[in-house]
């Protein structure tokens, strides 16, 4: 137990004069945005819709904006006639602030104009699957835009049970910047 709380107490004392730069020296996970686009799935018996959403990922930390739009999408026509639900035609705006590891499983609070969420968030590209499974780490500055392709599914819940009909599911592609 001596042993457990010296170590502890050597690290904590370690870390303090810890400069920036070799607080991840060991971590080789590809921090950045990813602006992505896709496909708005809902619970809601509506059509499809799109969304477009900006996400900035630490090694722990992350945070995005986003905006929906369910029901008709620019590339398609709405093939529905009802206007049953107040979610069809509806845009959805929110910012995201989360924990996570990286890119690969983001755990987001979110709030927007119809209240506040959760949302599970993964975003992955080859590269940076690769990087983190050979332990090496790829500069930014040498990534081909093929490098950069990133891939994003998501699942949002709101908390508000008067807003589950904007309880959703997302895909789509990206770019990692």
């Amino acid at each position: 137990m001596k042993r457990i709380i010296s170590v502890t107490a050597l690290l904590l004392l370690g870390s303090a004069g810890v400069q920036a730069d070799d607080k991840y020296s060991g971590v080789d996970l590809i921090r950045g945005t990813v602006f992505s686009v896709g496909r708005v799935d809902p619970t809601e018996d509506i059509d499809t819709g799109f969304f477009v959403d900006a996400n900035y990922t630490s090694v722990a930390l992350n945070g995005g904006v986003s905006t929906k739009k369910f029901g008709e999408s620019p590339l398609r026509v709405e093939k529905r006639d009802d206007d049953l639900s107040e979610a069809n035609e509806e845009r959805v705006n929110n910012v995201y602030a989360g924990i996570g590891f990286g890119r690969i499983v983001q755990i987001q609070y979110g709030y927007g104009n119809h209240g506040d969420l959760l949302r599970f968030r993964s975003d992955f590209n080859f590269r940076s699957v690769m990087d983190f499974l050979s332990g090496r780490r790829t500069p930014k500055d040498r990534m081909t835009l093929g490098d950069r392709i990133t891939f994003t599914v998501a699942v949002e819940q709101y908390q508000d049970s008067e807003e589950e009909i904007f309880d959703n599911a997302t895909w789509g592609i990206g770019l990692l910047f």
